[in-house]
């Protein structure tokens, strides 16, 4: 699903040139659910930006789901993220004056689905989790925990190859954090394939592998020996608020 081979990411200031990235081999298969990890500096963010097609690096290959992004041109890039890439931010990033039903359709309309089927598909995308009974709620009626399911529903929408979440669960407590997590791995287990970044180690313990970032390398990749499994229960309860 996605492979990178000798990415580099230079920035200059002035004079002087800053490695972001300094040569990172990664490869995340189908259906394999990934946490980028990583302190302050470390490459994490700008990894993400290229995984995410909003930036692209100074050096390298990047293969997506079987197209090659690493030199496409800004339009190319904006038609792969609207078509193979569900993003979730830890900011929520929704219309504040738009209904959750509003704010799914959003993908769809730009990738210029019909009405009839952008309104079905965002239904169903916010009733797989759990907030059928809050379609026509605007953000602010919403708690965090449920506007964080909306924006997943959003990012689910399209059908996208993969799911990138930046800090999904940053601005939550720890009751709607695993509730999303929950999601998460509901949703890896019906076959998604999806890469969250965290500052949190038991964030990423619900992931089946972390990838440890320092100084634009990668430190670590290994497998979470003992996955957490989110509660059944919370996600049920969390569907019925």
């Amino acid at each position: 699903m996605i492979d990178l081979k000798g990415i580099k990411k230079i920035y200059a200031n002035g004079d002087i040139q800053v490695a972001a990235l300094n040569g990172v081999n990664l490869h995340v298969g189908s259906n394999e659910f990934v946490a980028i990890m990583g302190p302050s500096g470390s490459g994490k963010s700008t990894m993400m930006n290229i995984l995410g097609c909003l930036d692209t690096p100074s050096e390298g290959e990047y293969c997506l789901d079987g197209t090659d992004v690493a030199k496409a041109s800004g339009d190319e890039l904006a038609v792969i993220r609207n078509r193979k890439i569900g993003f979730v931010f830890q900011g929520f990033n929704l219309l504040a004056r738009t209904t959750a039903i509003e704010n799914v359709e959003l993908p769809l309309l730009y990738a210029g689905v019909g009405s009839k089927e952008r309104r079905a598909r965002a239904i169903t995308a916010l009733e797989s989790v759990g907030l059928g009974n809050r379609i026509h709620h605007r953000p602010k009626e919403l708690s965090g925990g449920q506007q964080q399911r909306v924006a997943i529903a959003r990012a689910l929408v399209s059908s996208p190859s993969i799911i990138l979440a930046d800090e999904p669960t940053g601005n939550l407590d720890s009751r709607s954090s695993e509730e999303v997590m929950a999601i998460f791995q509901r949703l890896h287990a019906a076959g998604n394939t999806i890469v969250i970044v965290t500052h949190e180690p038991e964030i990423a313990e619900f992931t089946q592998r972390i990838v440890r970032f320092r100084d634009g390398h990668i430190e670590k990749d290994e497998i979470v020996e003992n996955q957490r499994k989110a509660q059944a229960q919370v996600l049920e309860e969390g569907a019925a608020k």
